[in-house]
Formats: structure tokens, sequence, C-alpha cells
């Protein structure tokens, strides 16, 4: 059963899509490298969508961050 992240989606979104844009990093590598469709995370960058625990660590750990760190320090 996949957990959703529905704490703070605009936050969370804002600071996917900045963190992504300081990095540097395209959201097409990104898809890539984590295996989630470039749609799927321009919705999450945008709050369109929800995403679940397991794709938020999997781009916290590509963006060498915790996954509170997108959260504002709230636990996962």
């Amino acid at each position: 059963m996949q957990t959703h992240i529905h704490y703070g989606t605009e936050y969370l979104s804002r600071r996917l899509r900045e963190h992504r844009r300081r990095l540097g990093l395209a959201l097409s590598y990104v898809s890539k490298v984590v295996d989630i469709p470039i749609k799927d995370l321009e919705q999450y960058e945008y709050g369109c969508k929800l995403m679940t625990k397991e794709e938020l660590s999997r781009l916290a750990n590509l963006y060498r961050v915790s996954p509170s760190y997108f959260l504002g320090g709230i636990p996962v």
C-alpha cells in the first residue's frame, strides 16, 4: 500500500522545484535517474499531484538531502 504525502503540498512542491533548479538538473534527467515519469515530476513540482513516500525518498537521495528537508523538517 502506497502512502501519499499530504502535508504542505504547496511548500513541498516549491522546495522540490527550487532545489532541482539550484542543482541545475533537468526534469528529463531526474525522471530517468529516479524512474518517475516526467509528467508526474512536473505535477509534483506544481502541487497538482500527490507523491508517495517512496518517490520522495528517491528524489531526496538524488538531491542529497533528507526527505524531511522538503517538508520543512516534518519527519517522513
